[in-house]
């Protein structure tokens, strides 16, 4: 995990490489063990290493090569011995370094490279011939990279504040960018967190040239065709298991203990087997954290969700015998108690700041533990376990009437409702308007289909016509059409939004924890994208192909459980133990969080009793949802603008 930064003068002017020493400085949090900087006058790049792989004791950055390309690279690449054999490079591959395979691809296939990698990974690259600056990341975005373009100069950065600790760049946040969080939009376009930093997208390489001209693309295609020679169910079903084994493996490399986050659900529980089994034949132990609600809390009771996913976790910790099974109710932690500490390591504003009380009481006993790899699932809702229910919409506008009577029937006698079926199937299409008051209609008081109906926004913001139209455009709001297929699906997931890769750095600043989630591999992706629908739904059995690819390896009460896990069940319990915390915040609101919020709104829920019987909708979404994302978007707010009163 390397922290990357760069200044082009492009008028030429000198003394970059002072500009790159004061942005050295500041990333030090996220590459302690090696600093180094390449200086050419008008141009410097920078680096600071933490070493978390094996090669990395091999890492010289920045590099050089042809007498032409410099590059500084973040990166972790899952492909290296594909790598090596096609850049005739693997008798030497036990001593390079990641960043080496890369530097000797880009000399091979130049802007073609990033589609050929599989990892993770933001890098910069400076072509001396052409005169230009490339800046690339990996398509889901794992490892974050900002710049700033002038009139006379181009900067580069890992993370904002390597930017702002350039004097001539505002440290302010971006409202814009901020309302579209508040929403849950898509993120979509360069905008940052911070006003005059922009963002390299996910699967992106921008392009700066000496007039100063910006050329991006999009080097990932979401949208192509993919054919992976693959005929049978049979092949499908062997080469998830094969192609998930793979990825696991890769994100296995590490020379310190490993440990993962189980939950009850299929993605984390499909992980930490592959993982287990495979460090079983090394003769390592995994540490597998699975979160649990307080002693005593009171839990809300959503629908069929699972309040503690301890006892299922713990099914799957049993049958490995090198799994050691760390159950984690963060008793001595609350709400909101370290957000200083999040934003000043992860800048940007966390969207559930209930479930973040025990994703970083996790790192704190991994880091206790000297575990430096997390294995997460993160991704698998749209790879490896997606449910599948959008192949009916697709047989209906495909016309395939009996396969979807067929599916109809089969979902039937696994016990779905017709209301339930007809709903999947026809609400993909009726115009939305018609589904949402049918859907008043027949379920009552149902959650808002909306997400604006539960977003902190100002009342002013939600009805303005200009960000209602916006919200459109960005594939978002209150009248859109559900995916009419899976594989629509899976990528609405997958592009959803920006923020994986500033959670991963944040975490490597304050804990010294690399996240790693082979649900998102490359390679898995690819083979989600091209799997036929019919082998998610099937015989009226969703998540078909998980069902036959992992069915020795996870316990059948974890893949036949009716509903998903409700982490964070206890909070209602916590929002009454952090009261104190979130009205201090609400208090300390300044005029753009006063623009942006519906502060009134959030006072009132900020001191409202969430009572003592069952949980309704309505406090779910309102003190959950929109009290605690408001909280925490107000915080962002005071700290981007450096107050600390």
């Amino acid at each position: 995990m390397t922290a990357i930064c760069g200044v082009w003068h492009r008028d030429g002017r000198p003394a970059a490489a002072e500009d790159v020493t004061r942005m050295r400085r500041a990333l030090a949090p996220y590459g302690s063990d090696r600093s180094a900087a390449w200086d050419d006058g008008a141009i410097a790049l920078g680096i600071g290493l933490t070493r978390l792989l094996p090669e990395d004791r091999f890492d010289r950055q920045p590099l050089a090569g042809r007498d032409r390309f410099h590059l500084v690279a973040d990166l972790r690449l899952d492909n290296r011995a594909e790598l090596a054999a096609a850049l005739d490079l693997t008798p030497r591959l036990a001593t390079l370094a990641d960043a080496d395979l890369l530097l000797a691809a880009w000399e091979k296939w130049g802007t073609a490279t990033p589609d050929r990698l599989v990892g993770d990974f933001a890098f910069a690259l400076w072509d001396a011939a052409e005169r230009r600056l490339h800046l690339v990341r990996d398509l889901l975005g794992n490892r974050p990279l900002f710049y700033h373009h002038g009139d006379r100069r181009t900067a580069f950065a890992t993370m904002a504040k390597g930017l702002h600790a350039l004097p001539d760049i505002p440290v302010a946040p971006d409202p814009f960018t901020l309302m579209d969080c508040i929403a849950l939009a898509p993120r979509r376009g360069p905008r940052s967190f911070f006003v005059e930093i922009n963002r390299v997208a996910p699967g992106q390489r921008v392009t700066f040239h000496p007039d100063g001209r910006i050329e991006s693309v999009d080097w990932y295609d979401w949208d192509a065709p993919r054919d992976l020679g693959l005929r049978s169910d049979d092949d499908f079903v062997q080469a998830l298991r094969t192609t998930f084994d793979t990825a696991v493996a890769a994100c296995l490399r590490s020379d310190e203990p490993i440990g993962s986050h189980l939950s009850g659900g299929m993605d984390s529980s499909a992980v930490t087997a592959s993982a287990a089994l495979q460090l079983a034949q090394r003769g390592q132990r995994l540490s597998a954290y699975t979160h649990v609600p307080l002693p005593g809390a009171r839990l809300d009771q959503w629908g069929d969700r699972t309040l503690d996913e301890g006892p299922l976790a713990a099914l799957l910790a049993a049958r490995h015998a090198n799994i050691d099974h760390v159950r984690v109710d963060a008793a001595d932690r609350h709400i909101g108690d370290d957000m200083d500490a999040q934003f000043h390591a992860a800048e940007y504003p966390p969207f559930n700041l209930c479930n973040q009380v025990w994703m970083t009481e996790i790192c704190r006993q991994m880091q206790r533990r000297r575990e430096r790899v997390m294995l997460v699932g993160i991704m698998g809702n749209a790879t490896i376990s997606q449910q599948g229910v959008e192949r009916l919409p697709l047989l209906a506008t495909t016309g395939a009437w009996p396969s979807l009577a067929r599916e109809a029937i089969a979902l039937h006698r696994h016990g779905w409702t017709a209301q339930r079926i007809a709903s999947s199937t026809i609400g993909a299409l009726l115009p939305p308007r018609l589904l949402d008051a049918l859907r008043r209609r027949f379920r009552g008081k149902s959650p808002p289909r909306d997400l604006l109906a539960y977003a902190a926004l100002n009342p002013k913001l939600v009805e303005n016509p200009d960000y209602r139209a916006h919200l459109e455009q960005l594939g978002h709001g209150l009248h859109l059409p559900s995916p009419r297929s899976p594989r629509a699906h899976a990528v609405s997931i997958l592009r959803h939004t920006d923020i994986m890769g500033l959670s991963v750095k944040g975490q490597l600043a304050r804990f010294g924890v690399d996240q790693r989630d082979p649900t998102g591999d490359r390679r898995v992706i690819d083979l989600a994208l091209a799997m036929p629908p019919h082998l998610l739904l099937q015989q009226g059995q969703t998540r078909w192909i998980y069902h036959r690819a992992f069915a020795d390896r996870i316990p059948p009460e974890i893949r036949t459980q009716a509903g998903k896990g409700l982490q964070g069940a206890d909070w209602p319990t916590r929002i009454e133990q952090a009261r104190g915390t979130l009205v201090a915040e609400l208090d300390r609101a300044d005029p753009i969080g006063e623009r942006l919020l519906a502060l009134p709104v959030l006072r009132a829920l900020a001191t409202a009793d969430t009572g003592t019987g069952s949980v309704t909708d309505a406090q779910r979404y309102d003190q959950r949802i929109k009290l605690l994302r408001g909280i925490s978007v107000a915080h962002f707010i005071r700290k981007a603008q450096r107050r600390n009163d």
